[in-house]
């Protein structure tokens, strides 16, 4: 049976997976990250609001009263503008996406002799681009993206780069 991908399309579809694979877990750990971070702040918010309730309550400076009680309407107000929630549900979105999109790219490299298999590959790059333009008005955090990819990189057990 003829090859219907090249060598380099092969390459493609392969760096497409694990590319693929690797922004899946990244933005399942953001999702977490995020949920996280909005969970820390909430609760911040409610130790500093029985501290202010503390110090109304006593006889305590009044400048410490009014930071106290700006402390928790701070926090709210970090927590109103920076929106975690909606951040955590969009890395949700986009992992599932990435996730799909893995699964399609490894559905391609089990048939790459098919007769429309460059034409798939063509859809999943097509895909691919429009996800990671989609991506972009989220927080980026290399580190973690690396870790990701170096970790997809260990269980398909390819040999780690310098």
């Amino acid at each position: 049976m003829p090859l219907m991908l090249s060598e380099l399309q092969q390459k493609d579809v392969w760096e497409g997976w694990l590319g693929a694979e690797a922004r899946a877990y990244y933005f399942a750990d953001q999702c977490r990250f995020w949920t996280v971070v909005h969970r820390g702040i909430t609760w911040a918010i409610l130790f500093s609001s029985s501290g202010a309730a503390v110090a109304v309550l006593t006889g305590l400076p009044d400048a410490v009263r009014v930071v106290l009680a700006l402390v928790p309407a701070g926090f709210s107000l970090w927590l109103l503008i920076a929106n975690y929630p909606r951040t955590a549900n969009e890395c949700s979105d986009v992992y599932f996406r990435w996730n799909r999109l893995a699964l399609d790219y490894k559905t391609l490299w089990d048939d790459m002799y098919a007769a429309d298999a460059s034409q798939r590959l063509a859809d999943l790059q097509l895909r691919d681009a429009e996800l990671s333009k989609a991506c972009n008005q989220l927080p980026y955090r290399k580190r973690e993206l690396l870790k990701w990819q170096r970790y997809v990189v260990d269980q398909h057990g390819l040999p780690a780069h310098a």
